[in-house]
């Protein structure tokens, strides 16, 4: 069987309105070498029978009985995927007919790259266009390319501002960083993109290539809901214990050299601190969420005999400031009137 050079995978689940028009935008494009790979996640909504309702022989679709998670799903079908890119789209999403072609023309043209993106167009459950300023954060994909180490540090203090369902992505980099990570609900593909930024270049196109539809104020991923909003804060919180984890010094010193105390970072012990205390600079609206996380792990290293010894000597760092700090990071003790 001849292999394709686009793997393009389609995790579904109760999108039975909308998964059709998601098929036919992939069948459609104009770069015909693609696999479609489809894995529904246990859909009730008879999504199964409005799947096998096109027929296509790039088509293959498994169905599950049970629901597991859009993490494992995806898991599942990257590692059925044949092709030397993988394309990702959500079944209610719809692409732009020259996506692949525009992608992959890209991506050939500039090998160094592993990962590509784009900007994009919003839609409603109705198919109806959502101009961006209309949305609050409707310009959150509209950012401009920069170093692996620029980009790290946006995604630390800014969040994630790469759209799933644009990308194109080599398989090499997934066989270095590894897949999503299903315990993540709201924030998988930003975890992702944290991992893959400490390995591989990136790219966002300029131009839209896919319509995101927006489900407003319903139960899935991208529904505008309390519990959604929740988990985000808690996946956040989660993400940036291991945030700094496989950050090389270069990339430390690229991305936050302002922020450090000591920008040659004269060992390891150095470049581990300058690594906590980054958690301690200002993030608007995860400043207390990062403060408790930066104190746990300043609580570690006064435990190590070397790092002790050079946060007190450079940085002033003792018992007595560790007690100062955890007297200002409040973050669990509900404000008090007056206070």
């Amino acid at each position: 069987m001849r292999t394709p050079s686009v793997s393009v995978i389609m995790p579904s689940y109760n999108h039975a309105p909308y998964i059709q028009d998601s098929i036919r935008s992939v069948l459609k494009q104009s770069f015909p070498d693609f696999e479609l790979l489809i894995e529904d996640d246990g859909s009730t909504d008879g999504s199964h029978e409005v799947i096998r309702s096109v027929h296509d022989p790039r088509i293959h679709f498994v169905a599950n009985e049970r629901n597991q998670g859009a993490g494992t799903v995806t898991r599942h079908l990257l590692e059925r995927a044949r092709g030397q890119y993988i394309a990702l789209i959500n079944s209610d999403d719809i692409w732009l007919p020259n996506k692949l072609a525009v992608q992959m023309q890209f991506l050939e043209n500039n090998p160094d790259i592993g990962a590509v993106f784009s900007r994009v167009q919003y839609i409603d459950p109705q198919n109806r266009g959502l101009p961006k300023s209309s949305l609050p954060w409707g310009h959150v994909f509209d950012v401009n390319n920069r170093s692996r180490a620029e980009w790290l540090r946006h995604f630390l203090f800014k969040g994630n501002c790469l759209c799933n369902p644009t990308s194109l992505i080599r398989r090499k980099v997934y066989n270095t960083i590894g897949y999503y990570d299903n315990r993540l609900r709201q924030l998988p593909d930003f975890d992702l993109w944290i991992r893959l930024v400490k390995h591989f270049d990136i790219h966002i196109l300029s131009e839209p290539l896919i319509e995101f539809r927006l489900m407003i104020n319903e139960q899935n991923a991208s529904g505008d809901t309390p519990n959604n909003a929740i988990r985000v804060i808690n996946e956040y919180m989660l993400i940036a214990f291991s945030f700094f984890d496989n950050v090389s010094r270069e990339m430390l010193q690229d991305g936050f050299s302002d922020l450090l105390k000591f920008k040659y970072l004269p060992t390891t012990e150095h470049e581990d601190i300058e690594k906590v205390l980054l958690l301690f600079s200002d993030a608007p609206w995860l400043d207390h969420m990062f403060k408790i996380i930066g104190l746990q792990k300043l609580h570690a290293l006064l435990a190590s005999p070397a790092h002790r010894t050079i946060l007190s000597g450079d940085y002033g760092i003792d018992d007595r400031s560790f007690h100062d700090l955890m007297g200002k990071a409040n973050a669990f003790r509900p404000n008090l009137a007056g206070e």
